[in-house]
């Protein structure tokens, strides 16, 4: 999962998608099942049935084989004739057991119960194919963000529903309604945005930075403005075939960097205003006629060798054409709920309390439990590990956080891997893995098998959206269950459908005194060492710069003041012999005024520095020049 700058929208086009689904994957008059000629059978309705025939075969033999017997015994009749009115009771209690068998059996036909689900999953997995396929079918858009909901449902709510509303259903009747609820469970959106993208990446030294666009540039006022004729912006006086300049704001590389193109090693001396332009390197020339002629020019770039760190930090600036893709599902049994009255919900309940009396119908084990939400109970020894006990503690925190897209904190909320990711550095076991993505958890892990995963390992799902490698990530919690940044932060199983269909694996972390930690925080505190120093090695050299300029300046000013002396050739060689023996003193003032002082002869003279040079004293110092 990627990080993003700030954005700049110029427009949005928000598209509901969900009925798409609904059109294109028109629902069949039937629906063949999964398994056909059970009937009612297995229902309760006929097992009474079936039990009553084989109770009524079975006395007549038992007479037919014992008539003596039963004669000799016809007295005791007699005696039971008193229990008569317990009998009764007795019968009404079986009627009654059968009442409730029957009331809670579903009464359609096995073919229709297998075709109305069949066509649900049908839409849920054309809706999947939808997601998947965004990619491909939007191929103008640069980017791509997906927040999306699991797929999945419990056939049984549904079949109940059903049940309630129309009895003895068959897949004709139902298939309108069928689709309706699909469309009230899930609601599919896409929504447009075009953002500015600040990325940063580090290059190796002799590594491609890729294509890049240079201008070009002097030191002339249509280049520069105020600061032509200048030093550059590290104190440096621009030299072509050199200098290079990077946007102030936005620098492509940092100052200092040595960068090849063209077969020509540059400098990083300089900044400018052009990324507004696309452009990364502003490429200086000595006049301005080759500096116009070099318009914009796309040239390949490398890391130079000379540079003195083994990796540079480079800044991307882009434009991106990006699509959000939402995926929100409001949870089938609230939906159905949502279409009964209070009455038929309790039938409803008692429906899927006995899966009406037909079990065999799907399988149990893989049926979604519709998320856990936030009330699910962790095991009593599963909470007996201190460490996993110390994970959860901090991921229940944040239950019921919106899902966000690049989120890591509490305060912006989270995505999958930045919820976990947050979880596992501040759940005090002493881990750190940093900001990464699902997929680049999986480095901090060692594989586990499914029959041996236990609470506190993660867990790694793949095909969630269109990205390589793992594409979302949960911290597993026994029994089938997980907490993720699902939307919002939630317990969910992990047995429905839709997960299972996606899983990758397992993941235990590796993080505590293994040689992996130590080796990554060396690598952190060697990589901010460097950084220190470079940054040190910069600042020196900007120092070393303006010291350089300095001095030229101050001999520049006092050779001019030594002009305007008009001394001749036996005076200024005797003055240069005070000035070297200390005798002589010169320093500046604030207003740039040149102050001499002679000790010897306690002579102290004042010299303006912006005093006029005669050509006889130029001369005279070309003399003197001669003679030495």
């Amino acid at each position: 999962m990627k990080q993003k700058g700030g954005s700049e929208r110029s427009g949005t086009e928000k598209t509901v998608c969900i009925k798409e689904v609904v059109a294109e994957k028109a629902l069949p008059e039937t629906v063949s099942g999964c398994e056909t000629g059970k009937g009612c059978e297995r229902s309760g309705a006929c097992n009474a049935q079936r039990f009553t025939e084989k109770a009524k075969a079975a006395v007549k033999e038992i007479v037919a084989q014992n008539r003596n017997i039963l004669l000799s015994i016809g007295v005791l009749v007699l005696l039971f004739a008193l229990m008569a009115t317990s009998l009764s009771s007795c019968a009404a209690l079986f009627q009654g057991s059968s009442n409730a068998i029957i009331s809670t059996s579903y009464s359609s036909e096995d073919e229709d119960i297998y075709a109305a689900e069949n066509a649900y999953v049908a839409l849920e997995n054309a809706l999947n194919e939808q997601i998947n396929q965004m990619k491909a079918n939007h191929s103008d858009y640069d980017e791509f963000q997906f927040q999306i909901d699991e797929i999945g449902h419990n056939p049984y709510q549904l079949i109940s529903y059903l049940t309630v509303k129309y009895g003895g259903f068959t897949y004709a009747e139902v298939a309108d309604e069928i689709q309706e609820i699909f469309k009230e469970q899930y609601g599919l959106y896409t929504d447009s945005t075009r953002e500015t993208v600040t990325e940063k990446k580090t290059v190796r030294v002799g590594e491609s930075l890729g294509q890049v666009v240079t201008s070009g540039y002097c030191n002339c006022p249509i280049c520069c403005g105020q600061w032509s004729g200048g030093p550059t912006a590290s104190g440096a006086y621009p030299q072509a075939n050199h200098t290079i300049a990077v946007d102030a704001s936005n620098p492509f590389v940092p100052m200092g960097t040595h960068v090849i193109m063209n077969g020509v090693e540059y400098v990083v001396e300089d900044t400018g205003n052009f990324a507004q332009y696309g452009v990364q390197f502003d490429v200086f020339y000595g006049d301005h006629a080759s500096a116009s002629a070099h318009g914009h020019q796309t040239w390949e770039a490398y890391i130079a060798d000379s540079n003195g760190s083994q990796e540079v930090e480079v800044t991307t600036t882009r434009e991106v054409n990006r699509l959000d893709v939402t995926l929100t599902n409001h949870n089938l049994d609230a939906v159905l709920r949502n279409r009964m009255t209070d009455k038929e919900q309790e039938q409803y309940d008692a429906y899927n309390k006995y899966y009406g009396n037909r079990d065999y119908l799907f399988d149990l084990n893989t049926i979604p439990t519709g998320g856990a939400g936030f009330g699910y109970d962790i095991p009593a020894e599963a909470l007996s590990d201190p460490q996993f006990a110390k994970m959860i503690r901090e991921a229940e925190k944040y239950l019921g956080y919106p899902y966000v897209w690049g989120g890591a904190s509490p305060s912006t909320s989270f995505d999958c891997s930045g919820f976990v990711c947050w979880v596992i550095n501040n759940c005090g076991n002493g881990w750190n893995v940093g900001r990464t993505t699902a997929d680049g958890l999986r480095s901090y892990c060692s594989y586990v098998s499914p029959s041996d995963a236990k609470p506190g390992d993660l867990i790694f799902f793949q095909g969630t959206y269109d990205t390589p490698g793992a594409s979302h990530v949960g911290i597993y919690v026994g029994n089938n269950m997980m907490i993720h940044c699902g939307n919002p932060i939630q317990y969910t199983s992990i047995a429905s459908s839709y997960w299972q269909q996606h899983f990758m694996a397992f993941g235990r972390l590796s993080l505590e005194g293994s040689e992996q930690e130590m080796n990554m925080r060396l690598k952190k505190v060697l990589d901010d060492i460097q950084k220190t120093e470079n940054k040190i090695l910069e600042l020196q050299e900007h120092v070393r710069q303006l010291r350089i300029q300095k001095k030229q300046m101050e001999d520049a000013e006092i050779i001019k003041a030594i002009r305007s002396m008009k001394m001749d050739s036996r005076k200024m060689l005797t003055f240069l012999d005070g000035i070297q023996n200390g005798t002589v003193t010169m320093q500046f003032d604030e207003e740039g005024n040149l102050s001499m002082d002679n000790s010897e002869t306690g002579i102290k003279k004042e010299e303006n520095m912006d005093s006029e040079m005669s050509t006889g004293l130029i001369e005279e110092r070309e003399d003197l020049e001669d003679e030495e």
